[in-house]
């Protein structure tokens, strides 16, 4: 009676997403879209278990481990979710009652191309181990647009051709927070300020937004956070430049900042390659030790 009841729920929380979040109903829906639907009702779960982690984490003030990757390969979430939640064969029966295969739609979801190798495949699996063990963390990277690539051989050569996994409805694993922002400068120089000691004076201004993950470990005891960091322009568009006719002016700060979180590992064998790399470092770097200070001292007097 039970499973029959869990199953039950399922179904109902499958066809509410498919018709509220995917705007779509049962008779035109397409493999896609029953993928996205499942996955926010099984994310429904696990925001429920990532909430409590959360307050317990809180009441308890335990320490926190914080991890900070260039890339994180995780991989196609869906499967391993339901397995962690104990939901996979619940998930196939809700769905074969609604004329769906489960392994088809499995087949929808793309690979989220936040990392391309060993150091990425790595930090992936301590996230989950972490979460397994029920150590607090937080993992903290970029939100790559392009963090894999396509490739085809042409002439004997490799081509490779960008992956565009975000393109089909973004990621709906993830959460937006608009709210979680910071200021990270880069270049300028220090201005002697009558009143004090000299400012650093920045030349260029990015804004890094938060774009939170839930981690579950087995079982889902205790769920993690993983931080993504996506760049957006300091400065706005440029609407007196566009009525003018100069439209790429108008959007060059835009291009310029947003190109921090467009590609892993942009290629360095140019001076521009190197400096995005090594600006993408510091961004994420900053934005992410400016959100860990922050937090501790939410409950805390000072860093001491």
């Amino acid at each position: 009676m039970v499973a029959i009841l869990e199953k039950e729920d399922l179904k109902r929380s499958i066809l509410k997403r498919l018709v509220y979040s995917v705007g779509k109903d049962t008779d035109f829906a397409v493999p896609r879209d029953w993928c996205v639907a499942l996955t926010l009702a099984v994310r429904e779960r696990v925001l429920d278990r990532w909430m409590a982690t959360t307050k317990r984490v809180y009441q308890q003030d335990v320490k926190r481990v914080y991890y900070l990757s260039m890339e994180f390969l995780i991989g196609r979430l869906l499967a391993d979710t339901m397995l962690n939640l104990g939901m996979t064969d619940v998930c196939r029966a809700a769905l074969a009652d609604l004329g769906i295969d489960l392994d088809e739609i499995l087949q929808e979801e793309p690979d989220a191309a936040l990392g391309n190798g060993g150091l990425g495949r790595l930090a992936a699996c301590f996230m989950d181990s972490m979460a397994t063990l029920g150590i607090a963390a937080y993992g903290y990277g970029i939100r790559y647009e392009h963090g894999l690539f396509r490739q085809h051989i042409a002439e004997g050569w490799q081509i490779e051709e960008a992956e565009e996994w975000l393109i089909q409805g973004g990621n709906p694993w993830e959460l937006h927070r608009s709210e979680v922002r910071y200021v990270v400068p880069f270049g300028g120089a220090a201005d002697a300020d009558a009143q004090g000691p000299e400012r650093w004076q920045a030349a260029e201004e990015v804004i890094a937004i938060g774009n939170d993950m839930a981690i579950p470990g087995w079982q889902a005891r205790h769920v993690n956070t993983l931080r993504l960091w996506s760049a957006k322009p300091h400065q706005t568009f440029d609407l007196s430049q566009f009525n003018v006719g100069n439209y790429l002016e108008a959007a060059a700060h835009e291009v310029l900042a947003e190109t921090l979180s467009r590609v892993l590992y942009p290629d360095d064998s140019t001076p521009q390659g190197r400096e995005l790399r090594l600006k993408q470092e510091y961004f994420f770097t900053s934005a992410s030790l400016q959100d860990l200070v922050r937090r501790y001292l939410a409950t805390h007097d000072d860093l001491g």
